[in-house]
């Protein structure tokens, strides 16, 4: 299979609304269609090139340039041509607004026009057509290696479904809210020689069923994402799609929304994760998942999942605050957003007896009292700034407040062999840039284990 693929997308450059711009070139800038082509990576994620052809005397690349400096948007120019081809020429296409990454200038020609490229980091086409299926994504290398597990090769022969190739295939439909899924390793052979020899390239595929025919494309592509989160939660590393193929069923003869993605995957081979014992398998772990619970959070997982795959490759320092501030980001979203309709409330204060005004009287007075055995050259500014300590002296500590949110995640806060007033010790001496002094390896092992046990808590069915 040829990594690279490419794709005639013939465009149509709409130059004559900029022409206080282009006033200074030797040519006309009206608007003109051009020969394109579309190259991407099939089997990795890479960058997107559109390639523009063009006369030397459109001067296309100066003109790009020129827009560019003038802070015209060259995407917001490209549209795709009238064609009376439909069936065969993109139909229409879309930008994100950070799609651009950058224009190259080349000096090849192709026959008699010579060539920019526009390296693109996102981008989706449309075309009519109808497609054989809901939603696929291609996923990348660190999905690869796992799926290894659930699908065994063999000799070549006849096995399972008629495939000559696959002799154990341990993948499943498994539903996820709306929709079912499944995870595939794409494959196909080529022939060596003598002719006995072959060789068989696999690609790892996430494939989306919707029964129902309704869901729209976008609504796909987000279930697609919310399926590589799940996945990177899983198995404890990024797990990101890089083409996705859409069924688009709200238009008039069905379509396909086709997504190009510089995805930000991080390459990471490991087998070891840590819910590899809880959950045999991907599709017991979707399984267990609330869809509903999942979707309401889904923004605080997002925000989690990545800070919690990043630990891997930190110090145990940074390590540490990352994994207190993912528990403290936890607690402070709960405190204003009820879990299950039950509300989580943090014990600001210590219980006293009296009424507020004779409790500040009180401790004003005591605060006083300490004023007596402070040094002569510092009374003056202790005493002007001592009743400032009122509120300090009636707040509870921090520990309270952890032991308080997990308790309310219905957790048990001795399950975990770490002493939470020495966690916060800890981390006020890092706030504070003085070395902590003691191993921290323990304490991230178990406050990681903490952070998966909360959300669990708050996903599982």
């Amino acid at each position: 299979m040829k990594d690279y693929y490419q794709k005639d997308v013939p465009i149509l450059l709409k130059l004559a609304e900029h022409k206080e711009v282009l006033d200074g070139f030797p040519t006309e800038s009206a608007d003109s269609q051009y020969d394109a082509r579309l190259i991407y990576n099939q089997r990795k994620p890479e960058e997107v090139q559109l390639k523009i052809y063009y006369k030397p005397s459109d001067h296309l690349y100066e003109k790009f340039r020129s827009l560019a400096k003038a802070g015209v948007s060259i995407l917001d120019m490209i549209q795709p041509a009238v064609s009376p081809h439909k069936w065969v020429n993109p139909e229409f296409f879309e930008f994100s607004e950070n799609s651009l990454i950058g224009i190259q200038e080349t000096h090849y020609y192709d026959h008699d026009k010579k060539f920019l490229i526009l390296v693109l980091q996102n981008f989706c086409l449309f075309e009519n057509g109808r497609y054989a299926g809901d939603a696929r994504f291609r996923l990348g290398d660190n999905a690869i290696s796992h799926l290894a597990g659930y699908i065994q090769y063999g000799q070549l022969g006849t096995y399972d479904s008629d495939d000559k190739f696959i002799e154990r295939n341990e993948n499943r439909w498994t539903s996820f809210g709306p929709v079912e899924f499944m995870l595939s390793l794409n494959h196909s052979y080529k022939q060596g020689e003598p002719k006995k020899d072959f060789v068989i390239t696999r690609d790892a595929e996430l494939i989306i069923r919707d029964d129902s025919q309704k869901i729209k494309d976008l609504d796909l592509l987000s279930l697609g994402e919310d399926l590589c989160l799940m996945m990177s939660l899983y198995w404890e590393k990024s797990i990101d799609f890089f083409n996705a193929l859409l069924r688009v069923n709200d238009r008039e003869n069905y379509g396909t929304r086709e997504v190009f993605k510089l995805s930000g995957e991080r390459n990471d081979l490991s087998q070891e994760f840590h819910l590899k014992d809880k959950y045999s398998n991907i599709y017991d772990f979707a399984e267990s998942i609330d869809f509903d619970k999942f979707q309401y959070l889904r923004e605080l997982i997002r925000e989690a999942v990545p800070r919690l795959i990043s630990i891997k490759h930190l110090d145990d320092i940074s390590a540490f605050m990352v994994l207190y501030n993912i528990v403290e980001k936890f607690r402070n979203f709960f405190l204003k957003n009820p879990l299950d309709g039950q509300t989580f409330t943090v014990k600001e204060e210590y219980a006293f007896i009296g009424s507020e005004g004779s409790i500040n009287k009180f401790i004003k007075t005591k605060i006083k009292e300490i004023g007596e055995i402070v040094e002569e050259d510092d009374k003056l500014e202790f005493d002007s700034k001592a009743f400032e300590k009122v509120s300090f002296i009636k707040k509870t500590g921090l520990i309270d407040q952890f032991e308080g949110f997990i308790k309310y995640l219905k957790l048990d806060p001795g399950k975990y062999n770490i002493e939470f007033d020495q966690l916060i010790k800890v981390r006020n001496l890092i706030y504070h840039g003085n070395p902590p002094g003691r191993d921290l390896s323990p304490y991230n092992k178990e406050l990681k284990a903490l952070v998966y046990d909360i959300l669990l808590a708050i996903i599982a069915r």
